[in-house]
């Protein structure tokens, strides 16, 4: 069983439409989201119609919540603020709907799925939380893999069976998961990257084999990028789409 993971897909259409085309040539079998499926990005609606067409299964982002809610707004600075409620306007009702009845979690296949930090918060960053505190939630739950986003960049911690809590920066490789330790997986993002690196970044977790896989995929960010300054949308977020 091989599972696509996306996280901060962010209205971004064509870099997950070159990530899904990527994890079909690789054989995914089910497709999962982080979250942020909408925000920063010119094109939410095609996007979460898309994720609905393909039967992705999605908890809820800090976005997603967001268009769905006045005071959720608040939460963001005034820049984002805007574009929230820009992004609002770019929606269907029935897109709106569906943001709105995302789970702040998901279990599959024994590993747990949130957006910013178990056990549900959307608006948590994982970096936000201190050594003990990470180490405590990870014995705690009873998934030894959970999967975040939030920070859009890719990050491994991995707790081991002495108790040391061991992170470090993912890169393209294939992390091996050895049974007595559990492990936290940030999945950095599909939609805007703030690694420095603008190619799209999503997960491939094999459940039999035990590995999860990390993806850097090429996507035409120039054209995203013009579509977000047609939009009127800040010149920001399209410089964010190569790295600056």
């Amino acid at each position: 069983m091989k599972i696509a993971l996306f996280s901060d897909i962010h209205a971004n259409l064509h870099a997950f439409e070159a990530c899904l085309r990527d994890a079909e040539y690789r054989e995914v079998e089910q497709l999962l989201s982080l979250g942020d499926l909408i925000g920063y990005g010119p094109d939410p609606e095609e996007v979460v119609t898309l994720c609905r067409s393909v039967g992705l299964a999605s908890v809820m982002g800090n976005h997603d919540y967001a268009v769905n809610s006045v005071a959720g707004e608040k939460w963001f600075n005034p820049l984002a603020r805007n574009v929230v409620a820009m992004t609002r306007k770019l929606l269907s009702s029935k897109s709106l709907e569906f943001l709105s009845g995302l789970p702040r979690f998901m279990e599959r296949r024994g590993g747990y799925l949130v957006h910013g930090f178990p056990p549900s918060s959307f608006r948590t960053y994982v970096y936000m939380v201190p050594e003990r505190g990470i180490k405590r939630v990870l014995a705690k739950l009873g998934q030894e893999l959970v999967f975040v986003g939030h920070t859009h960049e890719l990050a491994l911690y991995a707790l081991t069976p002495g108790g040391r809590l061991n992170v470090r920066p993912l890169t393209q490789e294939i992390v091996e998961l050895h049974p007595s330790t559990r492990y936290l997986v940030n999945a950095g993002s599909v939609g805007q990257p703030r690694d420095g690196d603008p190619r799209a970044k999503y997960l491939i977790w094999d459940v039999d084999s035990r590995t999860v896989e990390v993806r850097f995929v090429e996507y035409p960010a120039e054209i995203v990028a013009r579509r977000i300054l047609e939009r009127g949308f800040p010149e920001a977020y399209a410089q964010r789409l190569f790295g600056r």
